[in-house]
C-alpha cells in the first residue's frame, strides 16, 4: 500500500466537483515526498484508492506541511466518481 498526499485541488467552475489535484507519493511517515507532487485528474486518485492506497490531505502551517483528513471515493447522483475528505464527527468543535 502506498501513501499519497494532496497539496492542492482544482475545482470545476460550474459545480463543487474536484477536477484535478496536485499530489505525490509520500513516505509512510508522511515526512517527505517519494514522488514529486504533480498535477493529475481526479480519476487517478480514485484509481489509487481502489488499489487500496491511502490518500491524505496536507496543509501549510507555519512554513511546514501538516496532515489533514484522508480522502475517500464517492459517486455522485449522475454516477461520476470523485473524492471527498473524511471528516470525523466531533462534539469538541
Amino acid at each position: 500500500m502506498a501513501v499519497h498526499a494532496i497539496m492542492a485541488v482544482r475545482m470545476d467552475g460550474n459545480s463543487p466537483r474536484v477536477t484535478h489535484l496536485l499530489w505525490g507519493r509520500v513516505s509512510v511517515s508522511g515526512e517527505q515526498f517519494e514522488v514529486a507532487p504533480h498535477t493529475s485528474p481526479v480519476i487517478d486518485v480514485v484509481d489509487a484508492l481502489a488499489k487500496g492506497d491511502a490518500v491524505v490531505t496536507v496543509f501549510p502551517l507555519d512554513e511546514q506541511r501538516v496532515a489533514g483528513p484522508e480522502v475517500r471515493r464517492v459517486v455522485d447522483e449522475a454516477g461520476r466518481e470523485g473524492i471527498e475528505m473524511v471528516v470525523a464527527d466531533s462534539d469538541a468543535g
